[in-house]
């Protein structure tokens, strides 16, 4: 088996910001679950990565915490991919916008 890029490990944790925000309303919409599984797919997320993400959701564990310090080495990419999945479902609830701004606060503000 081969080592994980950079850029697939990065992605890897972007699916998981994902995942939080879309159970930020304790609720997964079937077009965010589609959308971040398209997202992970087109990534190159490894497919066993993904089951065990999209497994713990829906099982109900926790799922596990985005490495924010990767994620502030491209912020932008993170901000943009966490937009796209906030009007995937066309409908914006609160605690997904909210989710949105404290994501942008956290992968940009300078490191303390």
């Amino acid at each position: 088996m081969s080592a994980l890029s950079e850029e697939t490990i990065f992605h890897i944790e972007v699916v998981k910001l994902l995942l939080q925000m879309a159970w930020s309303d304790d609720d997964l919409d079937p077009n965010e679950r589609e959308q971040i599984r398209m997202a992970a797919t087109k990534w190159g997320v490894p497919p066993g990565d993904l089951q065990i993400l999209m497994q713990r959701l829906d099982e109900g564990e926790p799922l596990p915490v985005p490495n924010l310090k990767l994620l502030r080495k491209k912020p932008e990419q993170a901000i943009a991919a966490a937009r796209r999945l906030m009007l995937s479902d066309g409908k914006i609830q609160q605690g997904e916008a909210d989710m949105l701004a404290q994501i942008k606060e956290m992968l940009t503000a300078p490191a303390s």
